[in-house]
């Protein structure tokens, strides 16, 4: 178990050490708290800070039954002369005990020796069995510990003796001298009642102090290595209690996972050690009886009632209700609205595990036996029935398979291993169906290697279940990463006859052979079960609309696609959780149509609503992909920090259902997102990550991670990857890909290619939502057109997706129109009115998917900011601000501001430039992007750099002298000779006239003279 640090307890610590501050301070200290939840830890840093002598005595329950052994310990600490570096006078206890031993405790009573008046002050009020009988012994502790100050400690004082806690009580009566001080510290409710009544006398000052549980900054404190996300959930189930959060992060996250579902732990796992070393060490020594009740209340499992305790624990009604009162003072049950339940499931977990695995079978067969002859609902058998070793039995059997094809949508492994059960203890008379079941339920719980060994049987053999046989294994065979074999597999299942009822079947393979991009024959398919009767289901057809919508936006027809998704959003949305459940497999692609279609917060609630589901009805299996999407749709809108755990999750959830193609494609979105919000070092660690994974065998993923290690090599100082061929046909991204090469040919200096390549970019952005044109030159409804030839898996095909923030932008705009010596090798390569595409549109000429319109909007304002071309680039960075809010990409947008504002700059429009600099600041602050909040920092200063108070508009004379001269053609030694200044003088004003005109080179000087006025010389 980890060492536990001292945290989350300054302010308890400080209740008791400030008791030192002042004779009228109080003296009996009282620490309470549940089991587990530092008392002791309080107490030993309490003792290691108090500047006085400490005595320290533990409470046991085992020890409890021996009269005074907690007053025979406080002797012996005594004896030993006081053992304290600090105590000042050793070997005080000694003097004043002088011979004192065991054998002398047989003084006359206390009271005698008190005068008569008194001795109903001695008493405190109590009755005369409470007054201490060994008077002697407690006279000389009492001198014993006056000598010189103390501290005397009783932990876990809920088990002190009753001859201890008599004791206790005469200390209290008559406290030690020198400032004595008492401190006990109990479990809750467990102050002995003795004391708990001297607590309320006048003469005693005392100070009760509870431990609360830990807060997130305390667990924060005590497990700093953990992730954040797991750090949360075990304060969570940890209610608090250290000791249970130090015993739940021990364990590995499957028995993890398994305690706090309540489920029976792994016996064959050895991560409970700690576990054992705690919890169930104590309940082993419970009293027999309640020891055998806690174990059978821990088979029961969910709240049991005292008849089936009873058949569980073999005993009878009264013992067992006897028993259960027992536990429930010691806090290891609650008995509460007529059901028991352990304090914790850590506790349920200890209990389960004091028991033998023989034990347990025998208890777990009782407890199916009584629910059995009950007739409880079959789910509740079977989960004893797995547990009880069962032999041949043909009617457990029954009840296991039954009991399976009840649960298989919510707990798929449970009906796994009640099939396989009952396979072994009564095999069917049909193996194949037995087959089929047993591997669609390992292949919901994520087991897929042990599925393809199920269903290989029924998937080689002709019958009613082979289709489905065959489809599970191609299934399979796609998670593992078996593309080869998944193809082969659909290619025999898409020669069978189609039979009555195979929709969800048949919608399966069309899902299956369009990933595998089999277009033509997954298209035909998708079409086939549109005409079908199958289609009359509701998560059928929603289902089949979803792969339908995508189809669209993978051809292009993204109006088609943009008319259809309402349907299509509206038909999930229709769904009850149980349809939506048994369609859970084609929510990524609802998701990736809302994403591509800039319905992003519409897709984000579907898959949040998948994600929920899936884990309420053990669709686990489909977690990878749900929540890759979410991925990439949270960093779209700017929520980086939900795409980071999200990417996280889907990489999780990648692994433990091995599938490979998801971990380089979540790994990839997490990459760009660190490139914004972390360290260099943290992003340059992923990127290699990244890079050392398989590449997904899906065409589009494996495209988009090789461009994603691409585009952030260079901004991470890493070698630049061979990107790889181009997309064989343009894809709903189109722009956005055109807009990136444009970004990347600036960069170089290449202004003509990238004039080129915003041109085609701005027209793939307008044309996007054009009707689409049927064969006869008609548009086709979207209700009625044919999915086209393109494969969902298109989708995405190319250089980026539109929720990848493009960094540098701003960086890139400033760099090559400012003073920096980047922006040197490109100023002045191009003039402004040699570019082929023309200046910027208004606004109103715009329109389309946010997203594109967007990018490629952003892409002339860069390149028009590049060749001098201000107006334009104000413009165009205006149109790209008003898209992406369009899109819901804040983000983009406050890049977008950031660009405009340094176009405003240029201009000398300082109050819009510092306007648009704050808005883009306060974005990317809440964004949590570090790198774009460091561009807006460098734009500032730049900007402040550049202007001189009073002249920021403003040409002096001899500027508008050299200005005009250079207007006119002439060179630099020409300015000088007609001016009678030096070259050198020459080059220095026309620098200052380029950056108060916000030029980059000569040619657009001679316009923009004529707005400026003549300043002082």
């Amino acid at each position: 178990m980890l060492d536990r640090a001292f945290v989350g307890r300054a302010a308890e610590l400080a209740a008791l050490t400030t008791t030192f501050t002042g004779p009228d301070a109080p003296w009996v200290l009282l620490v309470e708290g549940p089991a587990g939840i530092g008392k002791s830890r309080l107490v030993a840093r309490f003792a290691e800070s108090v500047p006085c002598r400490v005595f320290s005595v533990t409470g046991a329950e085992d020890a409890r039954a021996q009269p005074g052994y907690l007053t025979d310990d406080l002797v012996e600490q005594l004896d030993d002369g006081g053992a304290d570096p600090r105590a000042g006078t050793v070997g005080a206890g000694t003097a004043v005990l002088g011979d004192l031993g065991r054998g002398e405790r047989q003084g006359p009573d206390l009271v005698a020796d008190a005068p008569p008046s008194s001795v109903e002050d001695l008493r405190g009020g109590v009755g005369a069995a409470d007054v201490l009988a060994d008077g002697a012994v407690a006279r000389r502790l009492r001198r014993a510990l006056g000598v010189v100050q103390t501290v005397l400690i009783v932990d876990d004082a809920q088990w002190a003796d009753a001859e201890s806690v008599r004791l206790l009580a005469f200390l209290i009566r008559n406290r030690p001298a020198n400032g004595f001080r008492l401190l006990l510290a109990f479990r809750d409710g467990g102050c002995p009642p003795a004391i708990t009544r001297l607590l309320r006398g006048p003469r005693v000052r005392a100070t009760h102090v509870r431990v609360p549980p830990f807060t997130e900054a305390d667990v924060a404190g005590l497990l700093p290595g953990e992730e954040p996300r797991r750090r949360a959930r075990l304060l969570t189930a940890s209610h608090g209690n250290p000791l249970y959060l130090a015993l739940l992060a021990d364990l590995p996250d499957r028995e993890l996972d398994r305690a706090l579902r309540g489920e029976n732990p792994d016996p064959t796992s050895n991560g409970y050690a700690a576990l054992d070393r705690t919890i169930r060490a104590e309940l082993a020594q419970l009293p027999d009886l309640e020891r055998a009740v806690a174990q059978a209340t821990a088979v029961c499992g969910a709240p049991p009632d005292l008849e089936l305790l009873c058949a569980a624990a073999d005993l009878p009604l009264p013992t067992v209700a006897d028993a259960l009162d027992g536990l429930d003072a010691r806090g290891v049950v609650r008995l509460t609205e007529g059901a028991v339940t352990f304090v914790h499931p850590l506790i349920r977990t200890a209990a389960y595990r004091l028991s033998g695995h023989g034990g347990l079978a025998m208890a777990h067969r009782r407890t199916a036996l009584a629910l059995r002859a009950r007739e409880a609902p079959l789910p509740a058998r079977a989960a004893h029935l797995e547990h009880a070793m069962l032999g041949p039995d043909e009617e457990s059997g029954a009840e296991l398979r039954s009991a399976a094809a009840q649960v298989l949508a919510d707990a798929p492994a449970s009906a796994a291993r009640w099939l396989a059960l009952a396979h072994r203890i009564a095999p069917s008379t049909d193996p194949y169906a037995d087959a089929v079941s047993l591997g669609r339920a390992l292949l919901l719980a994520g087991a897929a290697e042990r599925a393809a060994a199920a269903l290989e049987p029924a998937a080689g053999e002709p019958g009613p279940h082979q289709l489905e046989a065959l489809l599970l294994s191609a299934r399979g065979a796609r998670m593992l990463g078996r593309v080869d074999q998944a193809r082969g597999l659909l290619a025999i299942a898409a020669r069978l006859p189609r039979r009555a009822g195979d929709g969800p079947v048949q919608l399966e393979l069309a899902i299956l052979e369009m990933q595998d991009h089999q277009d033509a024959e997954g298209h035909a398919r998708l079409n086939a079960l549109f005409g079908s009767a199958e289609i009359d289901d509701p998560a059928v057809r929603a289902a089949a609309t979803a792969l339908r919508c995508l189809g669209f936006v993978a051809d292009g027809q993204i109006r088609a696609a943009a008319e259809l998704y309402p349907h299509c959003h509206q038909a999930f949305e229709n769904l009850t959780d149980t349809g939506f459940r048994e369609v859970i497999h084609a929510i990524p692609a609802l998701g990736w149509c809302a994403y591509f279609l800039d319905h992003d917060r519409d897709g984000l609630v579907h898959l949040d609503r998948a994600i929920r589901v899936s884990h309420r009805y053990g669709r686990s299996y489909a977690l990878a992909e749900l929540q890759t999407v979410r991925a990439y749709a949270l960093a779209k809108l700017g929520r980086l920090d939900a795409a980071l755990i999200a990417a996280d999750e889907a990489t999780d959830a990648a692994s433990t259902f091995h599938y490979p193609d998801l971990l380089a494609f979540a790994g990839a979105i997490k990459l760009r997102t660190l490139l914004l919000t972390a360290p260099a070092d943290t992003a340059r660690a992923q990127w290699h990550t990244v890079a050392a994974l398989p590449r997904p065998v899906m065409r589009w993923w494996r495209q988009v991670v090789d461009t994603t290690l691409t585009e952030t090599a260079r901004p991470l100082d890493l070698p630049v990857p061979d990107p790889g061929p181009p997309p064989p046909r343009p894809g709903p991204l189109h722009p956005t890909h055109l807009a990136r090469a444009a970004h990347a040919a600036l960069s170089a200096g290449d202004l003509p290619t990238a004039a080129t390549l915003i041109t085609h970019a701005e027209s793939a952005a307008r044309t996007q939502y054009a009707p689409a044109e049927t064969p006869a030159g008609g548009t086709a409804p979207a209700d009625d057109a044919v999915v086209g030839t393109a494969s969902a898996g298109e989708a995405v095909v190319g250089t980026a997706l539109a929720g990848e923030v493009v960094v540098g932008t701003a960086s890139a705009v400033d760099a090559v129109v400012g003073a920096a010596p980047v922006g040197d090798a490109v100023v002045g390569t191009a003039p402004a009115d040699d570019g082929p595409a023309g200046g910027a549109v208004s606004a109103g000429d715009w329109s389309g998917l946010g997203s594109q319109i967007g990018v490629a909007a952003l892409a002339r304002a860069e390149y028009s900011a590049v060749i001098g071309d201000l107006a334009a680039a104000d413009a165009a960075a205006t149109v790209a601000i008003d898209a992406f809010a369009r899109a819901g990409m804040v983000v983009h947008r406050a890049q977008a501001e950031l660009a405009a504002g340094i176009v405003a700059g240029r201009r000398g429009d300082f109050g819009a430039a510092t306007n648009r600099f704050a808005a883009a600041r306060a974005v990317f602050a809440e964004a949590g992007a570090q790198r774009l909040l460091a561009e807006v920092t460098a734009a500032q200063r730049s900007l402040a750099g550049s202007r001189s108070p009073g002249t920021a508009t403003m040409l002096t004379r001899r500027e508008r002298e050299v200005a005009e001269l250079a207007a006119q053609g002439h060179t630099n030694k020409d300015i000088a000779t007609h001016l009678y200044l030096s070259p050198r003088t020459v080059e220095d004003h026309l620098g200052r006239v380029l950056r108060k005109l916000g030029l980059t080179s000569r040619a657009g000087i001679a316009r923009k003279l004529d707005d400026l006025t003549v300043g002082p010389a």
